[in-house]
């Protein structure tokens, strides 16, 4: 819990330390996911994905570690294996928008751009209160060549971050 509320605190230093003592004292899955969070919250999805595998290889069946790595694969250029777990995760759970973003970031990272504009607008039907979901549709417009459109998105993506200030998953897709 701790490590959560460092997070939460940008102590990142001290939540990584909690998650590696947690780890140490008994290594379990959910404890690698969090870790995992963590690195690619900051910026190392080559550290975080080495988790996310771990966690993933002790519980295929949870659902919930499989954005994390479909983000942190498509992160590394990883795109193929992105996509194969944004694909699982969409069929266990469709009605999660964040399954939807995962898969429209797979399909970015695959050079499918109208796959993800149509991932992106399912996700933002469902729920408007994630930035990030704005600026990957931002992004989707932009390959798709789209000249006034993303300026509009990063627009709501920073007035969303702004208005969510105090809700960390609607900035972050490792909250």
């Amino acid at each position: 819990m701790r490590g959560g509320y460092r997070a939460a605190l940008g102590n990142v230093a001290g939540a990584q330390a909690d998650y590696d003592r947690l780890i140490a004292l008994q290594d379990r899955p959910y404890a690698r996911f969090l870790r995992a969070n963590l690195a690619a919250k900051v910026g190392d999805p080559a550290r975080a994905l080495s988790d996310y595998d771990r966690a993933i290889e002790a519980q295929p069946w949870n659902d919930q570690f499989y954005r994390g790595r479909a983000l942190a694969r498509a992160a590394l250029g990883r795109a193929d294996e992105a996509l194969s777990d944004a694909e699982f995760l969409v069929a266990q759970r469709p009605q999660w928008p964040p399954s939807w973003h995962a898969r429209a970031v797979a399909l970015l990272a695959v050079g499918r751009p109208e796959a993800a504009l149509a991932d992106l607008e399912r996700a933002l039907q469902m729920s408007q209160e994630n930035a990030y979901f704005w600026s990957a549709r931002a992004e989707a417009y932009e390959r798709l060549g789209d000249p006034a459109r993303p300026a509009a998105d990063r627009s709501m993506a920073e007035k969303v971050a702004e208005e969510k200030a105090g809700c960390g998953s609607c900035s972050s897709p490792f909250d």
